[in-house]
């Protein structure tokens, strides 16, 4: 997911993103129950039908927001292309996908995980500095539930 776009305009805008189009990486669509009514032919008698139906996603940009980590197939879209050529969305970021370029170009050993002790970051201290102190831990969360006026105000503690 490499790419970042940003609206550029003081307006939403919603757009319909087809299955064929953006589903290669992963799939953004939804599925939804329909109700509908059917008649039988026989007896005319009418009944409800449910059944799940897979939805098309779509992406909803707020007035000049930006989003982050869209897939890269939504510049495949159509109205979005448009939307990029008329000036309303900018592409800001897009990267190549990591995965795929470092299984293109390592060999198979080379993707295996690391060792432990070459994953966590030996902290670099100085003789001339202290090392960093621990942040401190925040106050707990107090909400007044009632005030009656003449009284002392009920409150509570939020469970942490």
């Amino acid at each position: 997911m490499p790419l970042t776009l940003e609206s550029r305009i003081r307006r939403m805008q919603v757009f319909h993103v087809p299955h064929q189009v953006g589903c290669h990486e992963r799939c953004i669509c939804t599925e939804q129950v329909v109700v509908t009514t059917v008649e039988h032919p026989r007896t005319g008698e009418c009944a409800q039908r449910t059944r799940p139906k897979v939805m098309p996603g779509s992406v909803t940009f707020l007035a000049l927001e930006r989003q982050a980590g869209l897939p890269s197939a939504l510049l495949g879209v159509r109205e979005i292309k448009e939307a990029i050529d008329r000036g309303y969305l900018r592409v800001v970021e897009q990267t190549p996908d990591l995965r795929a370029d470092a299984a293109a170009i390592a060999p198979p050993d080379a993707m295996a995980p690391p060792t432990r002790a070459a994953a966590e970051p030996q902290p670099a201290f100085s003789a001339s500095e202290p090392p960093p102190a621990a942040a401190p831990a925040p106050a707990p969360v107090v909400k007044a539930t009632s005030f009656v006026p003449g009284s002392p105000a009920v409150a509570r503690k939020e469970p942490s």
